[in-house]
């Protein structure tokens, strides 16, 4: 499920799954790779690598970004599209740095670590939203670089407690930061480096009628104030890369990183339609006149490196045994957002890592132990649909297609209870288990582009109390077509409804995920137990 083939080469993109806005670090050792989290919890992944190619989940910078009603699917909130956006990753004089700016809480999180896949993790709090902003050390200075349209710079301090803070205003280093460009999406994204005798900053727009684009901007001092501080900027990258059948809509947004023996290479990432944003891998070289030259196609060398680093994938089956936290994980320093009982939920059982919840868990409702080898989804609000239901579990969707399928035990459903298993977005599907005057029904639904259900179909009772769900995706050729099933045995499968037309909507901003839910619309207190989630790229691999 990856770009890596056997004859020496890769395929991009190296990931075809949605991780947007990705921005690589390496270490000494692995390479690090964060990525955009929007309203998915735990917040901001963390993913490694020894190759650039073969990606896996090792961690995250907490179990949520902060504790607000948006954040938490309360009183009538949500961070659909919003939540946090572009996260930058740094790795100096030992230590990890992670920064990521919300739209949701208009706030700025800079988290840092010596131990970026163990923790523990501090957390420093910035008031005012750094839009795709990047952290930046240069020398004993460390600043923010970001803006939209326009590239602007501001130095950070530390607090007393050793957290940082703003040190002074901003400053603007270029006023216009497009390319060539009279309309369409302004420059945004940046990725700042001091590389050499200049500072870098990579960023991405898109020309009205034409291909996402990559665009630099260099100077050989940081400000206009400081002797030869004139910034000058070039597009580098306007290329598409066609994708399982997709045209392609032009590869951008991302950073360089330098490897081992001394070749750079950039991650930048490209729309595949429903599925996400995916990230392509790009060899770079730099020019006589300090450009980077990027050079990016459908196949390519691999990279020098060591054997792919083991771990949990992007996309796991999952048989839900309890596995705990590592000791001290998520004890952050000045967390804030963090309760109590958020700090025990994750210290008492731990979901596998590729698991994200659709916004932050109400960790009373969920359990890896009150029914072992089982997760348990209970009931604790009551919700009008998915789109508002607590506790959803997702993970992401696989290109060019993937199938996901779960064990569901509906024995302790309540009257107005929906459970099941959906192809998740604005627009969703799902095949689910629906209980009302004490029957239990199976029913597939779909919504239109508004997030109302427009189609259910005709219900199929349900005597028994396990039955297996099943979803099939299918991204090939633009095919954006989503199907569900039911099973009585596990072994012989049945269609329910008719198929989801995916559409990827800018309400969510975010690929298709597989997502496991329960929810109520009547009453509290009803539980289902799953007892295993199973995916791959051919459904027949998932059964038992």
């Amino acid at each position: 499920m990856d770009g890596r083939r056997r004859d020496g080469c890769f395929t991009n993109p190296v990931i075809f799954s949605d991780v947007p806005d990705p921005d690589v670090v390496h270490d000494g050792t692995h390479y690090y790779m964060v990525s955009t989290t929007m309203y998915f919890a735990p917040s901001v992944p963390i993913m490694r690598s020894d190759d650039l190619v073969h990606w896996s989940i090792a961690g995250y910078t907490g179990p949520i970004l902060d504790d607000v009603d948006a954040l938490a699917l309360r009183n009538g909130q949500n961070a659909y599209g919003q939540g946090s956006w572009a996260a930058s990753i740094r790795f100096h004089e030992g230590t990890y740095y992670v920064s990521v700016g919300s739209l949701t809480t208009k706030k700025t999180y800079i988290y840092a670590t010596p131990s970026i896949e163990h923790g523990p993790w501090t957390r420093s709090v910035l008031d005012g939203y750094a839009h795709d902003q990047s952290l930046l050390f240069d020398g004993e200075d460390t600043y923010l670089v970001y803006g939209g349209g326009v590239i602007d710079l501001r130095r950070l301090g530390r607090a007393a407690d050793g957290t940082f803070v703003w040190d002074g205003p901003a400053q603007r280093l270029v006023e216009d930061a497009n390319v060539d460009q009279t309309s369409g999406l302004n420059a945004e994204g940046a990725h700042a480096y001091k590389i050499g005798d200049h500072y870098y900053v990579f960023m991405i727009e898109w020309p009205t009628d034409g291909v996402r684009q990559e665009v630099v901007w260099r100077s050989a001092a940081l400000t206009p104030q400081s002797q030869g501080g004139i910034w000058e900027g070039r597009v580098v990258l306007s290329q598409a890369v066609p994708v399982a059948g997709r045209a392609g809509g032009g590869a951008a947004q991302g950073g360089v990183v330098q490897t081992p023996e001394g070749h750079w290479y950039a991650m930048v990432f490209q729309d595949e339609g429903p599925l996400g944003r995916s990230p392509q891998l790009a060899s770079v070289t730099w020019g006589e006149d300090g450009w980077p030259v990027y050079t990016l196609d459908a196949t390519m060398p691999m990279p020098r490196g060591a054997s792919p680093a083991k771990g949990p994938s992007l996309l796991v089956t999952d048989d839900f045994d309890n596995e705990p936290t590592p000791a001290g994980y998520w004890n952050t320093v000045n967390a804030g957002a963090l309760t109590a009982s958020q700090e025990n939920a994750w210290n008492r059982s731990n979901l596998a890592l590729p698991w994200q919840w659709n916004h932050n868990p109400d960790n009373r409702f969920w359990s890896l132990t009150e029914r072992p080898g089982h997760l348990r989804l209970t009931t604790g609000s009551v919700a009008s649909g998915i789109l508002d239901a607590r506790n959803t579990l997702t993970q992401r969707m696989y290109g060019p297609a993937s199938s996901a399928a779960i064990s569901l035990d509906v024995s302790g459903m309540k009257d107005g209870d929906v459970a099941g298993l959906s192809a998740f977005q604005q627009k969703y599907g799902y095949v689910a288990v629906a209980m009302q005057d004490g029957a239990r029904r199976l029913v597939m639904r779909r919504a239109n582009g508004q997030g109302k259900v427009a189609f259910t179909s005709a219900p199929v009772p349900l005597a028994g109390e396990i039955v297996f769900l099943r979803a099939d995706v299918d991204f090939r050729g633009a095919a954006d077509r989503a199907s569900f099933a039911y099973s009585l045995d596990g072994v012989r499968w049945m269609p329910i409804g008719d198929d989801l037309a995916m559409e990827y909507s800018l309400a969510h901003f975010t690929g298709y995920r597989f997502a496991i839910f329960c929810y109520a619309t009547a009453q509290t207190g009803g539980h289902v137990d799953v007892d295993w989630f199973r995916v791959d790229d051919d459904i027949e691999r998932t059964r038992p």
